[in-house]
């Protein structure tokens, strides 16, 4: 019986094999196609959500039309996207839907202003894409005006120019490299507010802080840089900053070509948000013609810190650069301004 059993077994064994060698390459086939489909599904995926971003354009409109020096103006953003329709599901983003930066080509003057720092704000405007600030110049030259915005699909980045007139010219740049220097604090307008424009070199109803900047000896394009910030006042150091805007600090990085603004955020040292730029440090953004996309606004401020604040970014060219500062000790909103030379 044994043996008969056998016999059987020995007819069918090739063609069992057979069957086996089939199913084998019929599995590697089926899982080939799987990998492929997964692959492809996750590439389409990926290409349609950049493919499927729309551009924003932002054009100015100013009231008056003619901008004069210590005059006050009214400045009207309208964004668009590539069909010529207003975008209006602007998000939140660091307290406010809207940030416009605006400094001066002497990199001497700042603003940092929202739509809603403003009771005039015009919500059914917004809706049709209109975003308004008010803002007065204080000195004829060319001021950039960056605009900085979050969507559902991205994050934005703009810039334009305005060219002020007026008999009140603008100083000349100054070249100045100091590591410490007095800081000045002008008092919140409520809610982080301050809607005046700030003169690095002019202290009226200003209360006095100190500021120490620590930074490499040589900073070059392209590299990520650490540079750490001290405050004190009194000679005494002020460990109970709060946060300002959803940050420990802002920062506006400016060229002295004018030919963009880089708009980032700093760190408290110890903080996870530090971890997460010391891992991306594209973390910020640059403003630039082109949106600029993916850029991350995460971890928490700590409710009291200091008195250090790290930055960390990278400069894109050789040039001078004024590293503007903003950040706040009890109602006083500190403007901490630097210059560092990037070399090649």
């Amino acid at each position: 019986m044994q043996s008969q059993n056998s016999r059987f077994f020995s007819v069918f064994r090739p063609i069992v094999r057979v069957i086996c060698q089939y199913c084998t390459v019929a599995i590697v086939f089926i899982l080939l196609f799987f990998q492929i489909g997964v692959t492809q599904e996750h590439g389409g995926h990926n290409a349609r959500k950049a493919h499927n971003t729309p551009p924003l354009n932002v054009a100015l409109h100013t009231d008056p039309q003619t901008i004069s020096a210590g005059a006050p103006a009214v400045l009207t953003f309208h964004l668009t996207d590539g069909s010529g329709e207003p975008v209006t599901d602007l998000m939140v983003h660091h307290a406010r839907v809207l940030h416009v930066l605006i400094i001066s080509e002497n990199l001497q003057i700042i603003g940092h202003i929202h739509p809603e720092d403003f009771e005039s704000r015009d919500i059914l405007a917004e809706l049709a894409g209109m975003y308004t600030v008010h803002f007065t110049f204080p000195a004829a030259g060319r001021y950039i005006l960056a605009v900085d915005v979050m969507t559902a699909d991205a994050e934005f980045a703009k810039y334009v120019y305005v060219d002020v007139g007026g008999e009140a010219k603008m100083a000349d740049m100054v070249q100045d490299f100091r590591r410490e220097k007095a800081v000045f604090g002008y008092t919140d307008e409520g809610g982080d507010r301050y809607t005046k424009a700030v003169s690095l070199t002019d202290a009226r109803d200003a209360s006095v802080y100190h500021a120490k900047m620590v930074a490499p000896e040589r900073i070059k394009a392209g590299e990520m840089v650490h540079i750490t910030y001290h405050f004190s006042r009194d000679g005494k150091s002020l460990t109970d900053l709060v946060p300002f805007l959803d940050a420990p600090m802002h920062f506006a990085i400016v060229s002295t070509r004018l030919d963009g603004v880089v708009h980032t955020h700093g760190t408290v040292p110890g903080n996870a948000n530090a971890n997460k730029m010391m891992k991306d440090p594209h973390t910020g953004h640059k403003m630039e013609k082109e949106p600029a996309t993916g850029h991350q606004h995460q971890g928490t401020t700590p409710e009291k810190f200091g008195p250090t604040v790290m930055l960390m970014t990278t400069f894109p060219e050789a040039g001078l650069y004024q590293i503007f500062g903003q950040l706040k000790h009890a109602d006083q909103i500190l403007w901490p301004s630097f210059m560092v030379e990037v070399e090649n």
